[in-house]
């Protein structure tokens, strides 16, 4: 194990690359750079097989180069953000856990998470979101969080990250202090949080606190300003946040790992060379360069000067490494690790795991409002829903040209139209004449509150004397921007679990969800 500087600061970083096998990005980031730790997204992960066996290599290739196996980190929060959706590795996110699971059926969630992940060769989950999502107009959390009260995310939180746990993965509560209160995506702009720190106790930082206090082993911090605590800088690069408040006032222990350094939130303000730098200082143990390898090396190497220049102490280098070291030792990643996809393709397809998921999604179909009675006795329904896409950069891509209207439109035989998420006038007319023919319009909303032509959509479809049901495919919160409907019925993500649980609930008429926010 070497413990030069260059090795010691390889091992703060955790870096993505581009491919679906190690590719010459990855080897050089470990073989070059010394980085220790890789992060995996949709692209990278086809299968349960090809992941194991990219797992292995990545395993080696760093073990060879490092002496210690790296963390191979995903996202797998469930729902919309699930890098890997093949059998029981897609279950619902957190707004559908809290909308249909019990506590117990959440941890049990959790433990498969874990469990699948680990004998893919993944064993850091940042996951699951603790963020309380209080503000409905918030862009990138929604239905990732487990709703808006904070004791009930704090809830379930924790069962599904003690799950998490006992499967075999380090579980790495986020985005924390709490990205929930913010209407500004953090990918893209610097959000502000000026809510006061006694609220904030109550609110935000309850969820962190008891995770902390039930062994929350790793974190991932938000890119945010609390402009109330710390006017200038964000959670990352803040020392009176993740020093005086995370490590003194709240007695955190485990790694802090950062959210993606080349966020717009960091790089557009600071750049990723002094981005990394701030967050360093400020007390992150990892640093998440996702993508580009010039990142990677440029981070690297302002680590580096700043440490020779004395303005990087050289035992916050040594404190985090240590932590890092110390972390992979409990892990069992100081050895050689055997992955077997062969395992990792039976394990994905067990039965008892595939049909909790199921269960669970099932469960969470919520009735908001009124009866959908009308569809029922329906000759000549008509459904008009768009097909699903990534609106914003956490989702992935691979849930794209999902069809609602398609699916209820095969079971129920009736014509179909598949509006633009953002629709233009003549898409508004079409789907107005095809409404004229029915007896019962099914309409599928998705985020309509950000989308003023899919709001113009719906309030043409309101304006006609047809019954009309509304599906949310993206989650309860566009309840508010509906006047007229016979029923609504929520959903908490986009995806062919959801989908197919809302088509059974919608056949047998019964609806067990309950809506995890107030409406």
């Amino acid at each position: 194990m070497d413990n030069t500087l260059r090795h010691q600061i390889g091992q703060m970083i955790i870096a993505g690359f581009p491919s679906l096998e190690v590719d010459d990005q990855a080897r050089r980031l470990a073989e070059e750079y010394h980085v220790g730790n890789f992060i995996l997204f949709a692209h990278n992960m086809k299968h349960a097989r090809q992941t194991a066996e990219l797992c292995a290599q990545l395993s080696d290739m760093t073990f060879a180069a490092t002496g210690m196996a790296p963390f191979i980190a995903a996202d797998q929060e469930g729902g919309l953000v699930s890098r890997i959706a093949e059998g029981a590795s897609l279950f619902p996110g957190a707004m559908a856990m809290a909308a249909g699971a019990t506590l117990e059926e959440a941890r049990e969630v959790g433990k498969n998470c874990g469990q699948i992940l680990r004998a893919l060769g993944v064993n850091v989950n940042f996951a699951p979101v603790l963020d309380v999502n209080i503000e409905p107009m918030n862009p990138v959390i929604g239905v990732r969080s487990f709703g808006d009260q904070p004791q009930a995310v704090a809830d379930m939180g924790c069962a599904m990250m003690e799950g998490m746990v006992e499967g075999g993965v380090i579980a790495t509560v986020k985005h924390y202090p709490g990205h929930g209160n913010v209407k500004t995506d953090s990918h893209l702009a610097l959000p502000v949080n000026d809510t006061d720190p006694a609220l904030l106790e109550q609110t935000e930082f309850l969820p962190f606190q008891q995770a902390f206090d039930r062994g929350a082993p790793a974190l991932m911090s938000c890119h945010i300003i609390f402009s109330k605590i710390d006017p200038d800088l964000p959670a990352t690069l803040s020392p009176t946040i993740l020093q005086g408040m995370l490590r003194k006032k709240q007695g955190f222990q485990g790694l802090v790992f950062t959210d993606c350094m080349e966020m717009d939130a960091i790089r557009a303000k600071w750049g990723i060379p002094r981005g990394a730098v701030l967050a360093v200082k400020a007390g992150c143990d990892v640093l998440c360069i996702s993508h580009h390898e010039d990142a990677v090396r440029d981070a690297i190497e302002a680590i580096v000067a700043a440490v020779e220049s004395g303005e990087i102490p050289r035992g916050r280098i040594q404190e985090a490494y240590d932590r890092i070291v110390a972390c992979k030792k409990k892990m069992g990643l100081l050895e050689k690790q055997r992955i077997s996809a062969q395992a990792a393709g039976e394990i994905i397809y067990q039965p008892d795991k595939v049909a909790l998921h199921k269960r669970v999604s099932r469960n969470s179909v919520t009735l908001l409002r009124g009866n959908p009675e009308a569809l029922k006795h329906a000759k000549a329904p008509v459904v008009i829903s768009p097909v699903s896409f990534a609106a914003t950069g956490v989702e992935d891509p691979e849930h794209n040209g999902l069809s609602f209207a398609a699916r209820l439109a095969a079971r129920l035989g009736c014509p179909f139209l598949e509006p633009a998420m953002t629709p233009p006038e003549e898409e508004i007319t079409a789907a107005v004449e095809l409404a004229k023919t029915a007896d019962c319009v099914v309409l599928g909303l998705y985020n309509a509150r950000f989308r003023d032509s899919q709001i113009a959509l719906l309030r043409a479809l309101e304006a006609l004397d047809v019954p009309l049901v509304i599906v949310t495919v993206g989650g309860p919160c566009d309840l508010q921007c509906i006047r007229r409907a016979d029923a609504v019925i929520a959903l908490y993500e986009y995806t062919a679990l959801s989908v197919n649980s809302v088509i059974a609930a919608l056949e047998t008429g019964v609806f067990h969800g309950k809506a995890p926010m107030r409406l």
